[in-house]
């Protein structure tokens, strides 16, 4: 059974009861990883997730809550004698950075019994397995930075990204984090399943977007701890513009895919 299991869907401000943005997907019982918030390796423990047998991480954008945990789950999967190489996909302008930031946090790769090795993400497809293709398509989530970039000549190319699943034919989306809901446009065309983030943009709008493009179930995740404490506004809201199943996403959900 095809499913992704929710390890971390607190917004960018930390929950107490959350960890941050993560999910793993399961395809033919193999395992992929899509962002690494704080709390990951908290997560796989409590869901009984078998994190040694993780097949690849794909990292949406370069902000603490969706990549710092990445750092705790190398260690873990070292203390925990991993074998298996692993793959790191990032935004091309992390991967010098965050090899440098695992020889400063002594994650040294000499020390590993296993290669891990940080790729950058380079559409398209940006990884394929059998039947399983994901592809990415970059948004400007992280375009808000431009003014400050510019002002102090920083290296930084604000790279950001939402991936398209397609699975045996079927199309999940996950935005990752966006500027607003014009990073969906033309994203939601045939996809059944749309996993997105609820911090940034106009919920009708994404609905009505979403609803257009024939989508048949709207996942929410990232959430403030505001919203998830009204979920019927939402689901009203939702179905008002064409959405028939709408699901807040919590740590530990399963979705069936």
């Amino acid at each position: 059974m095809n499913k992704i299991i929710f390890t971390g869907t607190a917004p960018g401000f930390p929950a107490r009861d959350r960890a941050c943005s993560s999910f793993v997907l399961i395809v033919d019982k193999k395992i992929y990883q899509f962002d690494a918030g704080e709390g990951f390796s908290n997560s796989v423990q409590t869901y009984k997730i078998p994190y040694n047998n993780i097949e690849n991480i794909f990292i949406s954008h370069l902000h603490p809550d969706h990549i710092t945990g990445i750092f705790l789950e190398l260690q873990l999967m070292l203390l925990a004698k991993r074998t298996k190489p692993l793959d790191i996909f990032v935004p091309e302008e992390g991967v010098a950075g965050l090899e440098k930031a695992c020889q400063m946090f002594y994650l040294i790769k000499e020390k590993f019994p296993f290669q891990f090795t940080f790729r950058p993400v380079r559409p398209n497809p940006v990884f394929r397995d059998g039947e399983f293709a994901l592809y990415a398509y970059s948004n400007l989530h992280l375009s808000g930075n431009t003014e400050i970039i510019e002002k102090i000549n920083a290296p930084n190319k604000m790279q950001s990204y939402s991936y398209i699943l397609v699975i045996d034919g079927r199309r999940t989306l996950y935005s990752g984090d966006i500027k607003d809901e014009n990073d969906l446009s033309g994203l939601t065309d045939d996809t059944h399943t749309v996993i997105i983030e609820g911090m940034h943009g106009d919920f009708a709008k994404i609905a009505e977007i979403c609803a257009a493009g024939g989508v048949q179930r709207l996942v929410l995740t990232h959430l403030p701890i505001e919203l998830y404490n009204r979920p019927h506004k939402l689901e009203t809201v939702a179905l008002k513009h064409g959405i028939k199943k709408l699901v807040i996403a919590t740590d530990g959900l399963r979705l069936v895919l």
